[in-house]
């Protein structure tokens, strides 16, 4: 192997190919490329960038620290490594380190020193994972189509489960780091993004799932603001996508946070008389043992999720999330941003098949259903008087007197669909979208298959794959084993992702053609879309030399607001649609004695 450093340009040349090598006040980084998966474009990938210090040891449970300067050349062509998490989402088990607060970054050019130019708009991607589980790595979705469509697009890891939410609503564990991480990383992309080609003034956060619940939670956090609720040059980001997710889903906010710590700390054998006994003791546990205990964190299945954001009051002006998300929105408490929101038809799929390809939990809902069905519908008692007679309506309003089975599937996902997905995207959308100011929201529901679906990702996990991964993994869990072909399922959640990111996981690349099949059309569409919101803030905006009542996107894309609920409906048709969704199943859960519901502002009633 032979070297050639290029002192004042921006590639060294690594065996007769040229690596390209960007120069930042954060130090040097090498990085590698490779070609585009439809135009055969130069994508220059940096990866596994340390954006924070290794939380760990007494960095446990703490806030993140700038990583600072690298003091020679950094090889950025590694994998970075998932955070030590227990994997619910694939049903790998245990996976992962806690050395993992690292962000990939992905662009198709790279400015020349000195004169650099922010030349294309970022969108940095938050993970799916309900914060137990996921990483930034391109195992399953990478980033060629919005290279293609000149967007920088950056991936990053945050801490998970206990690691990332832990608190005991105090001084001593505060909480709401994996959130702090997400900010942390905004702050090294607003430093360093521009000498990659990106534009640090044009930041749009974008996440799934719990993705999306943390894209729109940023924008309610006192943290990522500049100097008032209006974006400034000091605000961290500038646009955002929620997919499948807001503040507003029953997994958003954890209201028992501290009781989950001392139970954590009882498993483990720690003191629990005080709070500093306690994370002292759980700073000195392996991470290893504390992840084991995950599963014994559960009450019934995955349900309900231990650990995740908190309300900090207690930390004052110190908080990340001050109050409710509701009452944050109804004060004009956040930041005034365009914000595109929306869901899948069949969110609920994911969950359904999972209950369903497990005789005992079917059994279960079937004969303990006043047990158990509580707790699957988010209903604890601190949620609303009667948990009970709460589920018994919401079961007779879908499943009326079907059973829990094959047969009743369809049911089943409307009710988990509308229930943690459809509601409170309906809701966040009424309510923060009437308090946003000269900006737009935009809505939509994806209501086309693809050629395949997230849920073949787990068709494609054979016990031998798990063993073999790369990642490491528990003993294959027969759950995630399906037998029905996952288009029965429908439009199933992260299924969109599949329209906006190729996956090699898959063997799945779309053409870019609005003439080809029609999962290639949906697919050019959607990039075309995103993308324009990513650059101007508008998917469907007017250009030069075209007349005003004709789009030259083939579909006018109508904002979401006051009096004009529009929501765009995807498919091959790609139709603004101007009467509410699902209007009669939303007034359903809107009447229900709710958290969510326990003090209806007057906005809402108007609307």
């Amino acid at each position: 192997m032979w070297w050639v450093r290029v002192t004042l340009g921006v590639v060294v040349v690594v065996a007769g190919q040229e690596q390209p090598r960007v120069v930042t006040p954060s130090g040097t980084f090498l990085g590698h490329q490779y070609p585009s998966a439809r135009q055969g474009r130069n994508i220059y990938a940096f990866t596994g960038i340390p954006y924070a210090k290794p939380p760990i040891g007494h960095l446990r449970f703490r806030e993140p620290e700038p990583y600072g300067p690298h003091p020679t050349p950094y090889n950025a062509t590694v994998t970075a490594p998932a955070c030590l998490q227990w994997d619910n989402l694939r049903g790998r088990g245990p996976v992962g380190q806690e050395d993992c607060l690292y962000l990939n970054l992905y662009t198709n050019v790279v400015p020349e020193p000195p004169g650099y130019f922010n030349t294309q708009p970022v969108v940095v991607f938050l993970q799916a994972g309900t914060w137990t589980s996921g990483s930034g790595a391109d195992d399953l979705f990478q980033p060629d189509y919005m290279l293609e469509s000149d967007v920088t697009v950056v991936t990053i890891n945050h801490r998970l489960g206990p690691f990332g939410f832990l608190t005991t609503e105090d001084s001593e564990a505060v909480g709401n780091y994996g959130l702090m991480d997400q900010v942390r990383a905004l702050e090294w992309v607003r430093d360093n993004v521009r000498y990659f080609g990106g534009m640090n003034d044009s930041v749009t956060v974008m996440g799934s799932g719990a993705g999306g619940t943390s894209a729109h939670l940023l924008m309610l956090s006192p943290w990522t603001r500049g100097a008032s609720t209006f974006p400034d040059n000091f605000a961290l980001m500038q646009r955002v996508i929620s997919q499948s997710g807001t503040a507003y889903s029953p997994h958003a906010i954890v209201r028992n946070a501290r009781v989950q710590a001392l139970k954590l700390g009882f498993q483990l054998g720690c003191p629990t008389t005080s709070s500093r006994e306690l994370v002292d003791c759980l700073r000195s546990v392996s991470g290893d043992k504390i992840v084991d205990q995950i599963p014994a964190m559960y009450v019934w299945d995955e349900e309900p999720v231990p650990f995740g954001p908190v309300v900090d009051q207690w930390q004052g002006s110190q908080a990340f999330l001050p109050d409710e998300p509701h009452h944050l929105i109804r004060h004009q408490q956040f930041l005034q941003l365009p914000w595109m929101l929306g869901t899948n038809r069949d969110d609920g799929a994911f969950r359904v098949q999972d209950i369903l390809r497990d005789t005992s939990l079917t059994e279960q809902l079937n004969k303990q259903w006043e047990k158990y069905g509580p707790i699957l519908l988010g209903l604890p008692s601190t949620s609303c008087k009667d948990p009970v007679d709460v589920a018994n309506r919401i079961r007779k309003y879908y499943m009326g007197k079907k059973k829990f089975g094959e047969e009743s599937s369809k049911e089943f996902v409307e009710m988990m669909t509308d229930r943690f997905f459809l509601y409170p995207t309906d809701q966040a959308a009424k309510d923060h979208c009437y308090y946003l100011k000269n900006q737009h929201c935009y809505r939509y529901e994806l209501a086309f298959t693809g050629r395949k679906s997230f849920l073949d990702i787990l068709h494609q996990e054979s016990p031998q794959d798990v063993a073999k991964s790369m990642f490491g993994a528990a003993e294959f869990n027969p759950r995630f084993h399906n037998t029905r072909g996952s288009h029965g399922w429908g439009v199933s959640f992260l299924d969109e992702l599949l329209f906006l990111f190729p996956s090699s996981k898959l063997d799945l690349t779309y053409k870019r053609d609005f003439d080809s099949d029609s999962a290639s059309r949906v697919s050019t569409h959607m990039i075309m879309l995103w993308t324009n919101f990513i650059k101007g803030s508008d998917p469907t905006p007017l250009l030069d030399g075209w007349p005003d009542d004709v789009s030259p996107w083939d579909t006018w894309w109508e904002p979401f607001v006051n009096g004009y609920m529009f929501y765009l409906q995807i498919d091959p048709q790609m139709e603004s649609k101007d009467v509410p969704l699902k209007s009669e199943q939303m007034a359903f859960w809107h009447d229900l004695p709710l958290f969510e519901n326990r003090d209806h502002n007057v906005i809402r009633d108007e609307l």
